[in-house]
């Protein structure tokens, strides 16, 4: 691991850096580390696998993937696994990968890896590509209060997720000065927590949860279908490709819209600059010394698609909340 002073010192100059680089006369080979469960998940494992696939169409490269059980003995062992074969870079998918790819990073400083979703390991051969959490929330935020009839909007994610938190509340207090925000976290149990939201008068939830939310809008359902007449019917935004959702006709009418990260684009910078033989080395954090490349709503890279009539009739004032969130 390169120390946090030499780190430091290297921020200042990094439009002059040199960066470490793979051996430019070998082919690039793509090797990625799935997270639990691999391509099929319907969430980051299929966007990569997706992503990588598109690239390859304009792309010479090569790529192959790596399933893990999840255990830390096993990641370890895939890890190894890339490096051993000479894989160029190294894509581990998730803070999962966190701890061994900081230990790994020192102990092989020639190798190139790269982590989808975390920002944390100060390293020069680690690159770290995420997504602005707090315009995904900023837009998420606006959409909800603008949209909501009583006032009340919540967010529900499985962790405390400060920026995305803070993101939320700037949109939706900037869109409705007195709206009521909730915040609750949950790692199971997201019908009853969708209940409970619903029972305090949030007629619009942002879920920002990791995985299915297939319960959320069970629960959404069937409450809009038992409703009293008057009272106002609930509506959900997503995040694409954080969750995954089997859409029927029943849960779109409650689908407002989903806020898209462009994992595609991620591939395609990733695989790009391995080509030329360089590195991502966007400055994230210069006091820890952590660098790579955080993806925003400026270049398309995220946005929010819009599914409900209610909420396309606002569409120029949710171009007007992008354009703000573009600068958070």
């Amino acid at each position: 691991m390169i120390r946090k002073a030499l780190l430091l010192s290297v921020a200042l100059f990094a439009s002059v850096i040199t960066p470490v680089t793979s051996n430019a006369a070998t082919a690039v080979n793509v090797c990625v580390a799935y997270d639990l469960g691999g391509p099929g998940d319907r969430s980051y494992n299929d966007a990569v696998l997706a992503g990588l696939t598109k690239a390859k169409k304009t792309l010479n490269f090569t790529f192959e993937g790596f399933i893990t059980d999840g255990s830390a003995a096993d990641r370890e062992k895939r890890l190894r696994a890339m490096i051993a074969k000479g894989c160029s870079p190294i894509l581990a998918i998730g803070s999962g990968y966190t701890k061994l790819l900081t230990n790994l990073a020192e102990e092989f400083p020639s190798q190139q890896f790269s982590i989808l979703n975390d920002a944390s390991i100060a390293s020069l051969n680690v690159t770290s590509l995420i997504f602005n959490d707090t315009q995904v929330g900023y837009l998420a935020g606006s959409a909800a209060a603008r949209v909501s009839k009583t006032g009340k909007v919540a967010l529900i994610s499985n962790s405390t997720n400060l920026n995305l938190e803070t993101g939320f509340a700037l949109g939706a207090n900037a869109a409705k000065k007195k709206v009521k925000l909730t915040f609750k976290s949950a790692t199971t149990g997201f019908a009853d927590v969708t209940k409970s939201l619903i029972a305090e008068g949030n007629d619009v939830i942002f879920v920002a949860v990791v995985g299915s939310v297939n319960e959320i809008f069970a629960a959404t359902v069937k409450y809009n279908e038992a409703k009293k007449k008057s009272a106002a019917e609930v509506g959900v935004i997503t995040i694409e490709p954080d969750q995954y959702l089997t859409v029927t006709s029943a849960n779109q009418k409650c689908l407002l819209g989903a806020i898209s990260k462009r994992v595609d684009n991620a591939m395609l910078d990733l695989v790009t600059s391995s080509i030329k033989d360089q590195q991502i080395i966007d400055v994230l954090d210069p006091v820890q010394g952590i660098y790579g490349r955080s993806y925003g709503i400026t270049g398309g890279n995220i946005k929010l698609t819009i599914w409900a009539p209610k909420l396309l009739a606002l569409k120029d004032l949710i171009a007007a909340a992008s354009r703000i969130a573009a600068k958070l």
